[in-house]
């Protein structure tokens, strides 16, 4: 019976002992965090080489894009988990690094990350997200800044004494901000054209109407015409039998 209880005491203590240096895996998800800003910042390297050389091909950016909004998702839900929870100094400093990171590659990226969407198959990209996911249809930088603003609401209710880079928050709303006007552009472009097309149809199926009653009334006049042009004939051979 005291062995029982002695292991029992013993397995609370280690279990306890565990908790302590594992605060609910905490401390993984800021690791992720950083694991997958690393892994976001060696890709649009590659990325960026590939659209200096010229070699990006579309199946190639769609892909990119598609695996960019996965690697975002992840930081995203890592950034929600580590809130639950209190983080020692040594990950918020962590944490406050990655998303300094992050803001640095959208603003050295941004016009790599517009090439790979203008690039990309919309299309695709939307087949191979999960269901219902928005970020397909969205502009990459804009997908980016999304996520900056989810860390960064992390950060602050994380890291007290945090003080952001106000030169470099400008630049990352310059980079939105253009970004955003581009796609204002786009969709009145949009708009104008499918409405064109819309006058066009109409314009097409007006003449078609007008050629349609044309024929018609000509039809009926050549009609007219031949019928007269029969009783006068009939006329006259009557008058010629008649004679």
């Amino acid at each position: 019976m005291h062995k029982i209880i002695i292991g029992v005491i013993a397995f609370i203590a280690i279990a306890i002992g565990w908790f302590i240096l594992n605060p609910g895996d905490t401390f993984d998800y800021v690791i992720q965090i950083d694991q997958e800003v690393e892994q976001l910042e060696s890709e649009l390297a590659t990325l960026d080489a590939q659209v200096a050389a010229g070699t990006l091909t579309p199946a190639q950016a769609t892909a990119a894009k598609v695996k960019i909004i996965a690697r975002l998702d992840a930081i995203n839900s890592s950034a929600a988990e580590s809130e639950k929870t209190q983080l020692t100094p040594e990950q918020r400093t962590q944490l406050a690094n990655g998303l300094l990171r992050l803001k640095d590659a959208l603003v050295k990226y941004q016009a790599t990350l517009a090439v790979v969407e203008n690039t990309a198959i919309e299309a695709e990209v939307k087949a191979k997200l999960n269901t219902g996911h928005r970020g397909g249809s969205r502009h990459l930088n804009l997908v980016i800044a999304d996520t900056i603003s989810t860390v960064e609401e992390t950060v602050h209710d994380s890291v007290q004494d945090y003080e952001a880079d106000a030169e470099l928050d400008a630049q990352v709303h310059a980079v939105v901000a253009e970004t955003e006007a581009e796609e204002a552009i786009e969709v009145d472009a949009d708009s104008e054209s499918e409405e064109q097309t819309e006058e066009n149809a109409a314009t097409t199926s007006d003449e078609t109407t007008d050629e349609e009653t044309s024929t018609t009334s000509e039809d009926t006049t050549e009609n007219d015409e031949t019928s007269a042009s029969d009783v006068d004939a009939s006329y006259e051979a009557e008058v010629e039998v008649s004679s």
